[in-house]
């Protein structure tokens, strides 16, 4: 099979691998689409060179190891391969565990599937493991419903997959108000933000100090309700130091009556940055959580897995916006210096295997 290999300077060799065989609780899909993160530029360049660094599997379910229940030969799937291992998206045929694999309705297209598995991921573990909210089919999430109760949440990088998709799974869980914080690249987002519950979009490019912006949100978080006009909760899908630093002025404060401090959590392992505000925690939402041995820890991989069927099935969740890549895994390169250098954004960029030169379909 072809398989790229993505090396440190960003370029892509392509070369003939054997066809992989799954092992005790992983699934071999032949992959119709692989997606690409920013992940799959930053690994081969700072800590990991030469590698299939692809995460992200839209296909079919070629054959299955011991142990895996509930998938066949056929079955129509999206995947999250596990990062930093063999075997991944950007090959004809990809390795990954049975319970970071889904089906996917016929409604829904293999490009549409190949934009969903790792940034929806990441956003489960921000959200509903690091803040800690109920789940959408919590007792507690669905009262919230029934009763309008306000339980704010700001989403700093409503542009970004996992911002995106973490406003899409908080507003299945009844989150409200949500405040989403994005530019004009961000509107896809406005149909999961319910004003009539105090979501609202603050548009970060319409102010020129931080001091504006951070007025802006925590006048959004007030206006649409929060319970003494504060919220204690931010998921900063950008994870910058600055955007770090703002987000905790956005939500500082004194701790609840039990003790408990505002939180931000990022995606980028950070716990200390400097000129944060002190009286807010910092922690960081680790994706590979849902790969970890722990048998808890792969329920969650299995139980989203299925919300995320049930969501693309129901339509609240959707794929994020998409551009294709030309020629299959040859142009797999200049996709991933688009990611590099800010070309491409508020996108996720997309490989269709078929395409690539000596593939046969």
């Amino acid at each position: 099979m072809k398989e790229a290999i993505v090396k440190k300077d960003i370029s892509v060799g392509i070369v003939d691998s054997p066809i992989p065989k799954p092992g005790p609780d992983h699934v071999l899909i032949k992959v119709i689409i692989a997606g690409s993160n920013p992940k799959d530029w930053k690994l081969p360049f700072s800590r990991l060179p030469d590698t299939n660094s692809g995460d992200d599997i839209a296909g079919i379910v070629e054959a299955v190891g011991e142990n895996v229940v509930g998938f066949n030969k056929g079955d129509r799937v999206a995947a999250f391969h596990q990062m930093m291992t063999s075997n991944g998206a950007f090959a004809e045929y990809a390795i990954a565990p049975y319970y970071t694999t889904f089906h996917i309705p016929n409604s829904t297209s293999f490009e549409e599937a190949a934009t969903i598995p790792l940034a929806a991921y990441t956003s489960v573990c921000a959200i509903f493991q690091e803040l800690e909210f109920p789940e959408p089919w919590s007792p507690v999430s669905k009262t919230a419903g029934k009763n309008d109760t306000k339980r704010p949440l700001v989403v700093y990088g409503a542009s970004t997959a996992t911002g995106a998709f973490g406003i899409k799974l908080a507003a299945a869980a009844n989150i409200h108000p949500i405040i989403a914080v994005g530019s004009k690249r961000s509107d896809f987002v406005k149909p999961f933000l319910d004003e009539s519950k105090g979501d609202a979009l603050v548009d970060y490019t319409a102010y020129s100090t931080d001091e504006e912006l951070i007025n802006a949100i925590q006048e959004a978080v007030k206006k649409g309700g929060a319970p003494d006009g504060r919220c204690w909760k931010a998921f900063d899908s950008v994870s910058d130091d600055d955007t770090i630093r703002l987000v905790t002025k956005v939500i500082a404060g004194p701790p609840d009556a039990a003790g408990r401090k505002p939180r931000v959590t990022n995606i980028l392992l950070k716990t200390e940055v400097e000129g944060c505000d002190p009286s807010v925690d910092i922690v960081f939402s680790m994706v590979g959580q849902v790969h970890y041995p722990d048998e808890n820890d792969k329920l969650i991989g299995v139980v989203w897995g299925a919300a995320f069927a049930r969501g693309l099935r129901e339509g609240w969740l959707t794929a994020h916006p998409y551009i294709m890549g030309s020629n299959g895994l040859q142009g797999l390169s200049e996709g991933l210096t688009g990611l590099k250098d800010g070309k491409i954004r508020a996108q996720k960029f997309l490989t269709r295997l078929s395409e690539t030169p000596g593939v046969s379909n």
